[in-house]
Parts: structure tokens; C-alpha cells; sequence
């Protein structure tokens, strides 16, 4: 059994369970040692895409956005007998479980640039300033129990000395959180015309019912809304038993409810095509389903 399991095992008897920002969330979270803790306010949070470098003498971020948040904010220092790739490996593992939530973008090592711009500049916790060979950080959205847009902001890193320390920020954005501006709009487009693609979250399947959550298809409406000249493919995906053309067949209705939503909210047919892939793209996650918006 892995070092980590074993930790993970004796430190829960003791973890922090009190005011922790609850989705999605990690046993690093929970087992680890407060070390910095802010309870739920609103203000102002940059919110990083891409990795950081120094211009002029000033921090850079290639992708950034800034909006008033109701932001809540974790750092905690982990047992120092969990390696740092045991801690990575494990909350990249967290990661892919938050259910309802995608990666918007990750980096690792030297990838991500400056340890010390990351601590000082834009996540503001002196404690942060590790190796920049040791370092993960990773950027996830969806939407909470409460069907708020959520951002999860996580930034793992080992120090000179050992330590390794694991920041957590939750970021709930727009007007169900209490404030005007949303990310959104701005955040899907440039990750869409980045990276082509987005897997749509609030999809899921109980059964062989499948809901689509009204914000992740006003989300959409309104991106496309923006951007009139723009054509998606909506495509899904089934990775429940069965034979392919039943997997084909379950994936193509997953794609067609999206499209059939996206219609009845204004966005023009001609600008949506549907596709089935059944089980041929690989899973990226334990869910049984998925659907992605690709751009043409």
C-alpha cells in the first residue's frame, strides 16, 4: 500500500472538516494542517488561465480574467511524510471524480513559471513560495449543489525545506452569488476558441434519464449569442454497457436533448450539428456520460 494511503487513513481521525469549501473538494483538503483560512466574502479575484512570466519587471498572465466573486480561500500544509507526487497523483484523482466539473486549464513544473510569482502576485500567500520544479496548478468549473457558477482554483507545491503545502480558493461568480458580473461568458469562449472544445457541464444521466441544468444551456445560448457568426458540434458520449450501436444511439440523444434546449432558447439549427460517438473517444472520467462542445 502506498505511503499516502496510509497517511490518509491515520490523519483523518484528526482532519479539519469546519468551514472548508465543500465542492468539489479533495482528502488533501481534509487531512491536511490550516494553515490560512478566509471565510466566504466578495471581492475582487483574477482568475489565471495560462502560466505566469515576468515582463518589464511585472507578473504576465497570457489568459486572465478579473471579476467580483464570492470567494472562500484554504491553504493547508500536508503531512510531511506524503511525497509530493503522491499528493499530486492523488488530487489530480480528486479532480477528475467533481462530478458536474471540467478542468479549464493545469500546468505542472517548470510548465507553470514562477513559484514566487504564483505566491506573491497572484495568490497572495507568502507560504506558497516553493520550487518551481514542485509545483500543480489547475483550474476547475461547473456548477455547486446549489446550481451556482463555480470556479475551483488549486496550487500544490513543495517548499526548499520538505513541506508541502496545497491551496484551495472557491470562486462563485454572477448574480446567483450575490454579484453582477459573471466569468462566464468571457472564460468559455476563450477556452473554446483555445482548445476547441469544452465538456459541458451540468449534464447527467441517473438511470436512462438524462437532465441538462438550465444554466449550463443559458451559458451556451448567451456565448453564442455573443458570437453570431460561430458554428458548434454538439457531441456525446456513453460509456455504459451495451453493444456500440446502442452506446452510438444512447451518445447521438445525448447531443440531440443539448441541441434540442439549445433551439428552443433562440440559437438558430443551422448553427448546431449533432454527433454520437458512442464509447470510441476515451474517458476522461469515471462518468458514464458526457457531452462536449466542439467548435467548428
Amino acid at each position: 500500500m502506498r505511503v499516502f494511503s496510509l497517511l490518509l487513513i491515520f490523519s483523518l481521525a484528526t482532519s479539519v472538516m469546519a468551514a472548508v469549501p465543500y465542492t468539489p473538494n479533495s482528502d488533501l483538503v481534509l487531512s491536511g494542517r490550516v494553515v490560512f483560512q478566509t471565510q466566504p466574502s466578495v471581492g475582487e479575484y483574477q482568475l489565471v488561465l495560462s502560466a505566469i512570466k515576468k515582463v518589464n519587471n511585472q507578473w504576465r498572465a497570457k489568459q486572465e480574467f478579473k471579476s467580483h466573486a464570492l470567494i472562500s480561500r484554504l491553504t493547508v500544509e500536508l503531512d510531511e511524510r506524503i511525497p509530493f507526487t503522491d499528493a499530486r497523483r492523488k488530487l489530480e484523482e480528486d479532480m477528475e471524480k467533481a462530478q458536474n466539473f471540467t478542468v479549464l486549464f493545469q500546468c505542472f513544473g517548470l510548465d507553470c513559471g514562477s513559484s514566487n510569482g504564483w505566491a506573491n502576485e497572484f495568490l497572495r500567500v507568502k507560504q506558497l513560495y516553493g520550487l518551481d520544479t514542485s509545483q500543480f496548478y489547475a483550474v476547475q468549473v461547473g456548477l455547486d449543489s446549489q446550481r451556482r457558477e463555480t470556479y475551483v482554483v488549486w496550487y500544490l507545491v513543495q517548499r526548499g525545506n520538505g513541506r508541502t503545502y496545497l491551496q484551495q480558493d472557491v470562486i462563485h461568480a454572477g448574480p446567483d452569488a450575490g454579484v453582477g458580473k459573471s466569468f462566464a461568458p468571457d472564460v468559455w469562449w476563450e477556452l473554446l476558441s483555445d482548445k476547441g472544445y469544452f465538456v459541458l457541464p451540468g449534464f447527467a444521466l441517473a438511470g436512462d434519464e438524462v437532465t441538462v441544468s438550465g444554466e449550463s444551456i443559458d451559458l451556451l445560448a448567451s456565448l453564442l449569442d455573443a458570437h453570431p457568426k460561430a458554428t458548434v458540434r454538439i457531441v456525446g458520449h456513453d460509456y455504459r454497457a451495451g453493444a456500440f450501436a446502442e452506446r452510438e444511439r444512447r451518445s447521438q440523444f445525448y447531443a440531440q436533448k443539448v441541441r434540442d434546449l439549445l433551439v428552443a432558447k433562440g440559437v438558430a439549427a443551422s448553427r448546431l450539428s449533432v454527433h454520437g460517438l458512442g464509447h470510441l473517444a476515451p474517458a476522461g472520467k469515471v462518468e458514464p456520460a458526457r457531452v462536449e462542445i466542439v467548435l467548428d
